[in-house]
């Protein structure tokens, strides 16, 4: 069972997202910042993180860079209300693999997260 972590500051929104998630089949994780998630990061086996772009203690991007240098190669899903295609660039330089505008339906990001599960090598073997 993959597991994703979600790190959203909006507590209503966290939560949906991972009852949504857990429903689908994944084992889900949530923290509400970014030094949270660099702390699972480094000491958890994560499959997928569903970065919030906007969290109190850092942005979501400097976040998605730390986890990146810190050798995560899993996939990373910016969400965001910020809108347009700088935004979108940023993102991706920073390490995100796709971008989710906010407001998003469940149903999407549910998808996005199952479509961005990637096999390990002992799996695809």
């Amino acid at each position: 069972m993959p597991t994703v972590l979600i790190v959203e500051d909006e507590p209503d929104l966290a939560q949906v997202m991972e009852l949504a998630l857990g429903r689908a089949g994944f084992d889900v994780l949530a923290v509400d910042t970014g030094s949270e998630a660099r702390a699972v990061i480094v000491s958890r086996q994560v499959d997928v993180v569903v970065m919030d772009r906007g969290l109190p203690d850092m942005d979501g991007l400097e976040a998605t860079a730390f986890l990146r240098a810190a050798g995560f190669l899993g996939a990373v899903l910016v969400t965001s209300g910020h809108a347009g295609t700088d935004h979108v660039a940023a993102s991706l330089g920073a390490g995100a693999d796709d971008v989710l505008g906010k407001p998003f339906t469940l149903a999407e990001l549910v998808e996005r997260v199952r479509g961005s599960v990637r096999p390990t090598v002992a799996e695809a073997g």
